[in-house]
């Protein structure tokens, strides 16, 4: 990947999330996506191979790039459903809401991708103005 000059002093810095992915364009070079919020953004940062695109163009690439994976946040509760399941033990309604991925109390959780992050990142930005 080919940087800008200065690129971390003067774009890299502002950036508050990233993604990396790569194209077909054929020049073998991977793109980065940076996440700028609008008060930080300056248009001198407009320069060789760095152009701004709208959020949604974002979401859009983020979609087509990145998959949400499931994930296990606790592996070590897992293994005792799992134990009490294979002994014919009963679970209980905290167990079995516990593997119901769907639950707010699941052991289980979806990666984030970069839109998700976003949206995220607007929430935040927006507790913060409204101290």
């Amino acid at each position: 990947m080919i940087y800008p000059d200065h690129y971390q002093q003067e774009i890299g810095n502002y950036a508050v999330d990233h993604l990396y992915f790569d194209t077909v364009k054929g020049d073998n070079q991977s793109e980065l996506l940076l996440v700028i919020p609008n008060n930080k953004f300056n248009p001198a940062m407009i320069r060789d191979r760095v152009e701004e695109i709208q959020e949604s163009e974002v979401k859009s690439i983020s979609g087509t790039y990145e998959r949400r994976t499931e994930e296990i946040i606790d592996e070590a509760k897992i293994r005792r459903i799992e134990i009490k399941s294979r002994l014919g033990l009963s679970l209980t309604t905290d167990e079995l809401d516990a593997i119901d991925p769907s639950k707010n109390n699941s052991v289980f959780k979806m990666s984030k991708i970069l839109a998700d992050r976003i949206d995220e990142l607007k929430t935040d930005e927006s507790k913060i103005i409204q101290k």
